[in-house]
């Protein structure tokens, strides 16, 4: 259980931590790679090797939706069970075989081919944004591209009403703000168990008429997906349509807006991408190890495991936290530079292993879009504010707004 009353040799849940993280996640790095947190309840890993050996190695499970079940306020734990049930599907949180038979069935849906025919509707939505503000001189990067545009894509791919998607977005925030959370309280859980509520009563009603009414979209892939002569259940259904809502808007929207602050901070590399445009593939998998989204990859062990001298009991959860991995000097010459150019760029954005993230080359393809389109539109580009509130969360690293300059 944790103490709350320890005081943590590491400070990871202040403000200032989260506007920082990287000096913090050099010191573990260097003095306690494999740190008990008492606070988190949790062992926190810095170290690449280590990120990439818990995601890989089948002494971990991916299980561990029960996290703060046992620690939560008496009243509330029947809705945390109950929302916990709901995020049991994802199939980011299970292990082989069910975990190989959920993704097998999904990533149907999610060929090559169909990824990369998202561009032009990603393109489209991106001008047209861009075009909204561009007279301005000034927008909220957040608020108007980061945020809506992978809403209006998925809703695209999954046949959803547009007026339906800010009242998803609001459900997805929801289921976010608890998993992401340092402890659960009664506020939190309150607002997950809605987020759940939500996402159940609307996807219910869509899978029917869907049912009803199929075409080519991804929803009603999901529905006719088999394998092996599987198929997905209600529960599962609506779950992993959930965990797509949820985790495409998230990943996106932060990838994009962490991004674009990278760039505007970096200005030769800046400058480098509007003068090559045909660098942004490039530039975009070193925004991902540099400052992507992912905030970490959590893992219970099954047995007890020792890792650097330090034993971690079965049953106890190790993260691996990406954004410390990412810059590892061990793995990336000078880590804390940004370098569009950077060769043998093999990151954990994504994460690793089975559980490597399924919708990353749809994050790939809305964050090159967007990134090239805002470079190449938009000279000037300068931040508007001095100082940027990021997320206090434990699962994506991202701003709650980038207010930025142009000419215009």
């Amino acid at each position: 259980m944790a103490d709350h009353r320890a005081v943590p040799r590491y400070d990871l849940l202040s403000p200032e931590f989260f506007a920082d993280p990287h000096p913090t996640f050099h010191r573990m790095r260097t003095e306690d790679p494999v740190y008990w947190h008492p606070q988190l309840n949790v062992y926190c890993l810095t170290r690449y090797e280590d990120v990439q050996l818990i995601t890989r190695d089948p002494r971990f499970s991916a299980e561990r939706t029960d996290y703060y079940v046992n620690v939560a306020p008496a009243p509330m734990r029947e809705k945390l069970k109950r929302y916990d049930e709901f995020i049991s599907h994802w199939m980011v949180l299970a292990d082989p075989p069910r975990h190989t038979r959920l993704r097998g069935l999904v990533a149907k849906a999610f060929s090559p081919q169909a990824v990369e025919g998202m561009r032009p509707l990603v393109e489209r939505i991106a001008n047209e944004m861009i075009d909204a503000v561009r007279a301005d001189g000034r927008m909220d990067v957040i608020r108007d591209i980061a945020h809506p545009l992978p809403g209006a894509v998925i809703g695209k791919l999954l046949r959803i009403p547009s007026e339906d998607t800010a009242r998803l977005k609001q459900w997805s925030d929801a289921v976010f703000t608890l998993i992401g959370a340092p402890a659960a309280n009664e506020e939190l859980i309150e607002i997950g168990h809605q987020g759940v509520l939500g996402f159940e009563g609307y996807l219910r009603e869509l899978i029917k008429e869907r049912r009803a009414h199929p075409g080519d979209d991804v929803l009603s892939q999901l529905l006719l997906a088999e394998d092996q002569g599987s198929v997905l259940s209600d529960a599962e259904l609506i779950s992993t349509i959930a965990m797509l809502l949820a985790s495409g808007h998230e990943t996106t929207t932060h990838l994009i807006g962490n991004g674009l602050l990278a760039l505007i901070r970096n200005p030769d590399q800046m400058r480098k991408l509007r003068e090559s445009p045909q660098l942004i593939d490039k530039a975009v998998e070193e925004i991902l190890r540099y400052n992507g989204a992912a905030y970490q990859a959590s893992r219970r062990a099954r047995e007890d495991v020792e890792i650097r001298g330090v034993r971690i009991e079965a049953g106890q959860i190790a993260f691996g936290l990406i954004q410390a991995a990412n810059r590892d000097p061990a793995r990336f010459p000078d880590p804390d530079r940004l370098d569009i150019l950077r060769k043998d760029n093999r990151h954990v954005g994504f994460g690793a292993g089975i559980h490597f993230c399924l919708g990353a080359q749809v994050a790939r393809v809305q964050a090159q879009v967007v990134l090239n389109t805002i470079v190449q539109r938009l000279p000037d580009l300068a931040v508007a504010e001095p100082r940027l509130e990021w997320l206090q969360s434990f699962l994506v690293r991202g701003l709650r707004a980038l207010p930025v300059t142009f000419s215009a």
